[in-house]
C-alpha cells in the first residue's frame, strides 16, 4: 500500500519509469516514521510484477509477485543490518556485486534495497561507490535513509534523491484519528516529530507511559536521586533515536517555559508542570548545552559508537548540571 504521504512521489517515479528514465540507483530519504523503506520494497515489488496495475501497484497474482511475497524471487535482494545499530559489512556488499553481472532470471528488472544504507562501513560504502560508477543495465539500487548526511557526498551524487516529506498536520492527524483508538491524535503527532507511523507506535500500549518514566529519570537524574547509568540503560532499551527526539523536545519546551510564562507551540503540552520545574532549576546557557549534547548524540547514532554510550553521556551530562546546581544552592 503506499500510504498518502508518498503518492506524489510514487507517480512521478511510475512516470519515469514508463517514460524509460528510471535511474540506476535511488536514494529514498525522509524523517524516520514516514515508511520509507515500505515504499522502496513497494517499487522493488512492482518493477518485479509481471503486470502491475495503471498506477505501478503489483498484481499480487503473478509468478513474481508470489516469489517476492515469500521471499525468494531470484532477482530480489535486500541488505540490511543483522542487528539494529550494527554496521552493514563489505561482505554483504560484496555478496551483492558477486550477483550484479548476471542476467535477471525472470527476464527483466533487478533490484537490490538498502536499508539503512547510513549505516553501511566505510570500506562497503566504498565497494558499493564502484558499482554506482559502473551501472548495470536493468538493475535498480534504492538506498534507504533518515540520516543521508552519513553517506559519503560520492554516493549521494550517484543516485536520483526521493525526498519523501510528511503529510500535512491537518491531513496526518485525520489520518491518525482512526488508527490510535481514541487517544490524543494531534499530542501523538507532536511527541512523534510529525512522522505518522511513529505516532502510532507511540500510541501502542505502554508507550506513553514509557515517556513519562524516562521524564522521571530526566528529573531525577538532574535532582541527584536517580543514576545516570542505570537510567541510560532503560532509556536504550526503546528506539533510541525515539527517546533522543523525546529528550531534545522536553529540554526545548523547558527553554520556551522558561522564556514565557505561556508559549506556544510546545512539543509537549501534557507535561507543562515538570518540564516548568527543569527549566526554572537551570540557567538557559545550561539548558542550551544539554540540548547541544543530545543533538550531538543524535548525530553520532549509527556511527562506531554504541547507542548506550551515547545514552549515558546525555545522562551524565544532565547529572552533571544538577551537581552544579546544588553547588549554587549551598
Amino acid at each position: 500500500m503506499i500510504l498518502p504521504w508518498q503518492q506524489a512521489d510514487w507517480k512521478r517515479v511510475q512516470e519515469a519509469r514508463r517514460a524509460g528514465r528510471l535511474p540506476h540507483a535511488l536514494l529514498v530519504t525522509g524523517a524516520a516514521g514516514l515508511e520509507k523503506g515500505g515504499f522502496a520494497r513497494n517499487l522493488a515489488a512492482s518493477l518485479l510484477c509481471s503486470a502491475p496495475d495503471d498506477g505501478g501497484l503489483p498484481c499480487g497474482h503473478c509468478r513474481g509477485c508470489h516469489l517476492f511475497q515469500v521471499g525468494t524471487h531470484p532477482d530480489y535482494l535486500r541488505i540490511t543490518q543483522e542487528q539494529p545499530g550494527q554496521v552493514i559489512p563489505i561482505d554483504s556488499i560484496r555478496e551483492y556485486i558477486s550477483r550484479s553481472g548476471l542476467t535477471a532470471q525472470a527476464g527483466g528488472y533487478k533490484v537490490v534495497v538498502i536499508e539503512p544504507a547510513d549505516a553501511l562501513n566505510m570500506a562497503a560504502a566504498n565497494s558499493l561507490l564502484k558499482t554506482l560508477e559502473e551501472p548495470v543495465a536493468w538493475t535498480l539500487i534504492i538506498l534507504v535513509s533518515s540520516r543521508p548526511g552519513q553517506l559519503p557526498a560520492t554516493i549521494r551524487s550517484r543516485c536520483q534523491t526521493i525526498n519523501i516529506h510528511p503529510p500535512a498536520r491537518e491531513a496526518a492527524i485525520q489520518w491518525l484519528a482512526g488508527r490510535v483508538g481514541g487517544l490524543d491524535a494531534a499530542l501523538l503527532l507532536d511527541l512523534a516529530c510529525g512522522a505518522p507511523l511513529h505516532a502510532v507506535k507511540l500510541a501502542e500500549e505502554g508507550v506513553l507511559t514509557l515517556r513519562g518514566q524516562l521524564l522521571d529519570e530526566f528529573a531525577g537524574v538532574l535532582a541527584g536521586r536517580n543514576d545516570p547509568v542505570v537510567a541510560a540503560d532503560n532509556w536504550n532499551k526503546p528506539e533510541p533515536a525515539l527517546v533522543l527526539s523525546w529528550c531534545s523536545g522536553w529540554i526545548i519546551d523547558a527553554l520556551r517555559l522558561k522564556a514565557a510564562q505561556d508559549p506556544p507551540g510546545l512539543i509537549n503540552p501534557d507535561q507543562i508542570k515538570r518540564l516548568q520545574a527543569i527549566g526554572n532549576a537551570l540557567e538557559f546557557s545550561e539548558l542550551y548545552e544539554l540540548l547541544d549534547k543530545v543533538y550531538e548524540a543524535i548525530r553520532t547514532l549509527g556511527s562506531q559508537l554504541n547507542s548506550l554510550m551515547l545514552m549515558e553521556g546525555v545522562l551524565l551530562e544532565i547529572a552533571a548540571a544538577g551537581k552544579k546546581l546544588k553547588r549554587k544552592k549551598r
